[in-house]
Formats: structure tokens, sequence, C-alpha cells
């Protein structure tokens, strides 16, 4: 991944996080208290109020025995994903899946809810997990095809989750991979890593390479969130510019 690792530290150069990550969230929200109120307020963009939340969020962890609340606010109210409701399943589902983060082997089951799991990992413990978004995926699948994989397959790419971005469903990125991999493809060849390693080795991919990208002393969450921002204006332009169908 050496290429891709190179691509990302070029175009880190060439953005300011501070000033494109705009995902913002309500930081009058009642899962904080008013003197971390007041340090939002002292924030001066949304990057960095989301900097400081996962640290917010991962003392609640710590100092919190009874945790739903905290896990079902991160996927639901700061990841606006609503259709996961705090129900019997999913709270077991949650369960489930803070004992497979220990084991390191996802089930398939929980690899389908991805987005929204690795959330509420990606608070609990900030040093060691990120988010696995599908604008994130789509980022780097990109970049493993036009960086590593150009002139023949090298390196397996990471299975999409589900994503509601319009780009992201408009251009399927595992059509684009199967339709240029087609000789791997039509032989059965495994072009992606499988569901259940899937989560740890993309955490271990960022964990390893984030200096490398954004600096020195920096948090694996800056190059997720680098990742994150592509997708709908770097990576979507050079697919634009790139891809050709020819039949």
């Amino acid at each position: 991944m050496k290429n891709v690792i190179t691509k990302l530290s070029e175009i880190n150069n060439q953005i300011n996080l501070k000033q494109r990550f705009d995902f913002s969230f309500d930081i009058t929200d009642r899962i904080f208290n008013s003197k971390e109120i007041e340090q939002f307020s002292s924030d001066k963009n949304p990057f960095d109020q989301n900097v400081r939340l996962k640290w917010i969020l991962n003392e609640k962890y710590k100092s919190n025995t009874e945790q739903n609340f905290i896990d079902f606010w991160v996927i639901n109210n700061w990841g606006g994903i609503r259709g996961f409701k705090q129900n019997e399943r999913n709270i077991e589902k949650v369960r489930k899946f803070k004992k497979q983060l220990e084991k390191k082997k996802l089930s398939k089951e929980n690899f389908s809810t991805i987005s929204s799991l690795s959330k509420i990992s990606s608070f609990i413990d900030p040093e060691n997990f990120v988010i696995y978004d599908s604008r994130v995926i789509y980022a780097l699948n990109w970049l493993i095809l036009t960086c590593e994989n150009q002139n023949g397959f090298k390196e397996e790419y990471y299975p999409m989750p589900n994503g509601r971005n319009k780009i992201i469903t408009s251009f399927d990125m595992n059509t684009i991979v199967n339709i240029f991999h087609i000789s791997e493809y039509t032989n059965n060849i495994e072009l992606y890593v499988s569901e259940q390693d899937a989560y740890f080795k993309f955490c271990d991919f960022i964990k390893t390479n984030v200096e490398f990208v954004c600096g020195k002393n920096s948090k694996p969450y800056e190059l997720e969130m680098l990742l994150f921002i592509l997708a709908d204006k770097e990576i979507f332009t050079d697919l634009k510019e790139r891809i050709k169908i020819i039949i």
C-alpha cells in the first residue's frame, strides 16, 4: 500500500482538514454537561469539536457502567442513523460487537451494520479504532485501484458497507472494481478482505500510516477524517476523469 500512502500524504499537504471537515452536531445536547458545552463553544470549527467529542465520550465510556444511552446517542444523534433503534435486538448486537472487538473477529451479522457499530468503537478507544464508513472505504478502494492495482491485482480491497451518499450509490465501487478486474472476477479470485477481518485490518492500516500521512503525533481519526472528506470531491473528480467504458 506504499503508493496509496504516498498519495494520501500528497493530498493531506494540499488540504486544510480544519477547513474542509464540516460534520457538525448539537453541542447543547443533554448528553453534555455545562462545562463540556462551554468547551465546545470555544472551538473554532467542526473538526476541533469532533476531536474534543472523541475524548469527552471516551471518558464517559470509562466512567459509566450503563452505556446504552451513550451507544445509541453516538449512532442515532451524532451519526444520524435513526433506523438503528434502541431495542433489545440492537442492544444485544452492540454487546456482542464489543466482545468481538476484544477477539478481533467480527461476525458477518455485525459487519452488516459496521458503519453504525464502528462509530461506537471509535469513541470507546480512539487510539485503536476508527469509523468504517461507506465514504471512507469508497475513497480508500478507489486509491487502491488507481495507485496499487492499475497494472494488475496486487492489493485486496475492503468490503463496502451500505451508504446513503448519492455519489456512492450512483457509482457503485464494487461494480467498478469487478469490471476493472474482470479476469480475476470471472475466475473467482477473491478481490476483497474477508468481512470478519476487514474492520481490524482497516484500523491497523490507519494506525500504522497516520503519522506518515498527517504528521508526527497525529491520531488515527485524523487519517480516517481525511478519507471521509475526499470521497465527494477529490475521489469523485478523479473517477469522472478516469472512468471509460468501452462495449
